[in-house]
């Protein structure tokens, strides 16, 4: 996993880049019509072959793409990483469906959903899904749960719909001071990163071992969507922006909802003097997410990587069935 695995969360895909050139300007062009040419497998294109199992939806101009399994409440929200879409989330839903609502969207760039107005940050996002919600007919209470990126998202939408929030599970989420603590600059590890994905543009995208493999086919064409590379440059260029808006919602408490937060057990850096700054950092910084709530739980997947609902996805669906049993439990106090 590189840096920007930790800052973005891009980890549906595995990525292997051609070794980095110096072509600057109108050589990327070249570069890009090279694509169609030496890499058949990769269709960057925006044509997609494949129905959408969920609904489009209407969000301020662009269509929206969720899908909802189950009726009971509370409503399970689920959110990706930077990268990842709706069908990762395919084998949790159909766990869960028999005792709750379980929606899987894509945000707006990627899946099937529509290339949203920029910039791509978490407000915007957030504000995104709050109207796919209301213009769906989906409403709360929810249960946020986000993954690597997606745990902002989660986070704004709590503190900013607080009444319409019955619980959260961040899922080795992102922080909103990563960019500042982590012991490589993280704005200097998403330039760079942006600036390999320009110069190297020859990419391979292989999936998750453990992503559903009936949707292979699917996955790798929606994810080799030239709005999905945009979208993924996008959040990963306003990553700081999407942090500091997070930090300016923060006089919203979340001190009262129910928080599991999920850590990976596996280290992904390597075992070097900075490796082994890089794992202290993201661990520290892990424990203070199960901070922000007096009823939190710090759980970590001792067999999983970054990926944890992919690699674990038990333990996900255990730490939403904990935050179930909490609810359950409070509502039957208030009724008694």
């Amino acid at each position: 996993m590189s840096g920007s695995n930790l800052i973005g969360g891009r980890t549906v895909i595995q990525e292997s880049v051609a070794q980095e050139s110096l072509v600057r300007g109108p050589i990327i062009l070249g570069l890009l019509l090279l694509l169609f040419l030496v890499i058949p497998r990769v269709a960057w294109s925006d044509r997609v072959n494949f129905e959408p199992p969920g609904k489009l939806i209407d969000v301020n101009g662009h269509k929206m793409h969720i899908n909802c399994i189950g009726n009971k409440s509370p409503t399970i929200i689920l959110d990706s990483g930077t990268g990842g879409f709706s069908l990762e989330w395919k084998d949790i839903q159909h766990s869960l469906s028999q005792y709750v609502r379980v929606c899987a969207y894509d945000r707006a760039g990627y899946g099937w959903s529509d290339m949203g107005p920029l910039p791509r940050t978490t407000k915007r996002i957030t504000h995104e899904l709050h109207t796919l919600l209301q213009n769906a007919g989906i409403h709360g209470p929810y249960i946020m749960v986000g993954h690597s990126f997606g745990g902002f998202t989660a986070q704004y939408f709590a503190r900013n719909f607080n009444n319409e929030i019955a619980g959260i599970v961040l899922i080795d989420s992102s922080h909103e001071e990563q960019v500042y603590r982590l012991p490589e600059n993280g704005k200097d590890v998403v330039r760079r990163s942006l600036h390999q994905d320009r110069s190297n543009m020859v990419t391979m995208y292989v999936l998750h071992e453990h992503f559903p493999k009936e949707e292979a086919a699917v996955a790798q064409q929606l994810m080799t969507r030239w709005t999905a590379l945009l979208t993924w440059r996008e959040e990963m260029a306003n990553y700081a922006l999407s942090s500091r808006e997070l930090r300016d919602v923060h006089n919203k408490p979340l001190s009262g909802i129910p928080l599991v937060v999920l850590t990976r057990g596996k280290r992904v850096w390597p075992e070097t003097e900075y490796g082994d700054a890089m794992e202290e950092a993201w661990t520290e910084l892990q424990e203070e997410l199960s901070y922000l709530s007096v009823h939190s739980t710090h759980i970590i997947a001792e067999n999983s990587g970054h990926v944890i609902h992919l690699d674990e996805p038990e333990l996900v669906v255990d730490a939403i069935h904990d935050v179930l049993d909490f609810v359950e439990k409070e509502l039957d106090e208030r009724g008694g």
